[in-house]
C-alpha cells in the first residue's frame, strides 16, 4: 500500500467515526434530492445515464464512494446485498464515485474495480466533483435514501457498521418504510 492510500485510508476512517459521535440513528432529512450532473454515457457503468427524476415512484439508495477507501469498500457487501435484495422490486441503487486521488479517476481503473468487486447496480464516475458540491457531500462514504416523491429523506455518515453501529440494518430498514409508502399520484 503506497502513503497516498495510507493517508486515504486514515482520513476515511476519522471521518467515518463522526457517524458514531453522533449516535447510531440514520440522519433524518426532508430536502428535494438534486438531479445528478448529466454526463456522457461512457461516464456510466452498467447503466445508461440515469436522472433522479425519471425515478419518481421508486426508492432510491445514492452512496458516495471511491474505490480506495477502506470504509467503502466495507460498505460494499451491504450495497450488493441490497442490490440482490431490491433490484426490480421498487428500489433502484447507485454510486456515486467521486475520486479522492487521482489514480481514482481514471476510468479504466474504476470499470475495472468495479468489476472486481462484483458491483451489478448502476456506477456514475462523478470526477469533477460536481454531484458531490451539488450534494454538499463531505466525506466517504456516504449513503443517502431518496423517497419514491424524490425527497431525500435519510443519510448515513460513513462505513454502515462501524463499530456495531448496525448502520446496514437500520438503513435497511428505512428502505423498506420508504417502500412501504404511496408513490406520486398519477396525473
Amino acid at each position: 500500500m503506497t502513503r497516498l492510500q495510507v493517508l486515504i485510508s486514515l482520513s476515511c476512517l476519522l471521518l467515518a467515526s463522526n457517524s458514531i459521535v453522533r449516535g447510531q440513528e440514520p440522519v433524518e432529512l426532508k430536502v428535494a434530492a438534486p438531479e445528478l450532473v448529466e454526463r456522457d454515457g461512457d461516464q456510466w457503468i452498467n447503466s445508461k445515464p440515469l436522472k433522479l427524476s425519471n425515478l419518481r415512484g421508486q426508492v432510491v439508495v445514492l452512496h458516495f464512494w471511491t474505490f480506495g477507501c477502506i470504509n467503502c469498500i466495507h460498505n460494499q457487501p451491504h450495497y450488493k446485498g441490497w442490490h440482490a435484495r431490491y433490484a426490480g422490486k421498487g428500489v433502484v441503487q447507485i454510486g456515486v464515485h467521486t475520486p479522492e486521488s487521482e489514480g481514482e479517476g481514471d476510468l479504466k481503473s474504476l470499470r475495472k474495480n468495479v468489476k472486481e468487486a462484483g458491483l451489478k447496480y448502476p456506477i456514475v464516475l462523478d470526477g469533477d466533483k460536481r454531484d458531490w458540491d451539488k450534494w454538499g457531500n463531505r466525506w466517504w462514504p456516504c449513503t443517502y435514501l431518496i423517497d419514491k416523491q424524490g425527497v431525500v429523506r435519510y443519510r448515513w455518515d460513513g462505513e454502515l457498521n462501524w463499530k456495531e453501529t448496525r448502520g446496514e440494518r437500520l438503513m435497511r430498514k428505512k428502505i423498506d418504510e420508504l417502500l412501504a409508502e404511496r408513490g406520486p399520484e398519477k396525473e
